[in-house]
This record gives C-alpha cells, sequence and structure tokens, in this order.
C-alpha cells in the first residue's frame, strides 16, 4: 500500500497549540473527502533541531487507492487550506519524492499528481494488480482460442 505524507510548516516559533489547530483543520478537511484512510503520525524532530513537540504534530499520512482524481482531489483541498490558513507550506513526500505546496501553482500541483501516478503505475506494472488485461491482437482482429466462446 501507498502512503503520501503531509507536513503542514506554519513558521518557526509558533506555538504548538496554533500548529495543532492548522493540522487538525487539514486533516479534517482530508477526511470530508472519503477517498484516503488519513492519520496523524508522530515524527521526530530532526537530529539537532530546537523543534519540540510541535514537529510531532505536524505530519498527516495518507493511504489507499490512489489514482489520478483522487490525487488531484486532496491537491484541491491542500491547495484551499493553504490560501485560507497561516500556514506557510505543507509538504508532501511520496516514495522518496518530494514536493511542497506553498501558494501552490498550477505546475506544482500537476507534479504531485505525475509524480505519484506514475510510481503507482510502475508498481503495478511490476507486481502485477490481478486484472484482466485485453489480449493482444494482429490487425485490430479479436484474438482467438480452441474451445472459446
Amino acid at each position: 500500500m501507498h502512503e503520501l505524507e503531509l507536513r503542514v510548516d506554519i513558521g518557526d516559533g509558533a506555538p504548538a497549540d496554533q500548529l495543532d489547530r492548522q493540522v487538525r483543520s487539514l486533516f479534517q478537511d482530508l477526511r470530508r473527502l472519503g477517498v484516503l484512510r488519513v492519520e496523524r503520525r508522530a515524527q521526530p524532530a530532526p537530529a539537532g533541531s530546537m523543534a519540540g513537540a510541535g514537529h510531532d504534530i505536524a505530519v498527516l499520512v495518507l493511504s489507499g487507492a490512489f489514482s489520478a482524481a483522487t490525487l488531484k482531489a486532496v491537491s484541491n483541498v491542500v491547495i484551499a487550506y493553504v490560501n485560507r490558513s497561516k500556514a506557510r507550506a505543507v509538504e508532501w513526500e511520496f516514495d522518496g519524492n518530494k514536493g511542497s505546496f506553498t501558494a501552490l501553482s498550477a505546475k506544482d500541483q500537476q507534479t504531485l499528481v505525475d509524480v505519484v501516478s506514475a510510481r503507482i503505475a510502475a508498481g503495478t506494472a511490476a507486481t502485477g494488480d490481478g486484472t484482466d488485461e485485453a489480449e493482444e491482437t494482429d490487425g485490430g482482429a479479436p484474438a482467438r482460442t480452441p474451445d472459446r466462446d
């Protein structure tokens, strides 16, 4: 199962309760979509940083069946969140690829959709997804197999 991590950045020195409110707001918005599982995940502060508990509550993890349409819906929710909140950015990470929603441009939004869609497609091709694909034919004629209706 794939996971998309979102990290909310409201700026250095912001109180933990303000960050918690911001993350809770985005969490609720994403849950309303009803298309992915949304969880809060604690993440330790980077080594040597002055970040405390506030860093632990700023990560949301989305998991489930990702599709281009789902990603577009998620990115629309995050864009609306960034535009209405005081968040400086929402950073995303998916399978080692990273980006950021900051007063998000259409190009940045499309990058997220492209990266995640390509990675999911690559994983599906490598492992098979259990769906039946159409048999190859020559010249558009249907494939024929003996004893087949």
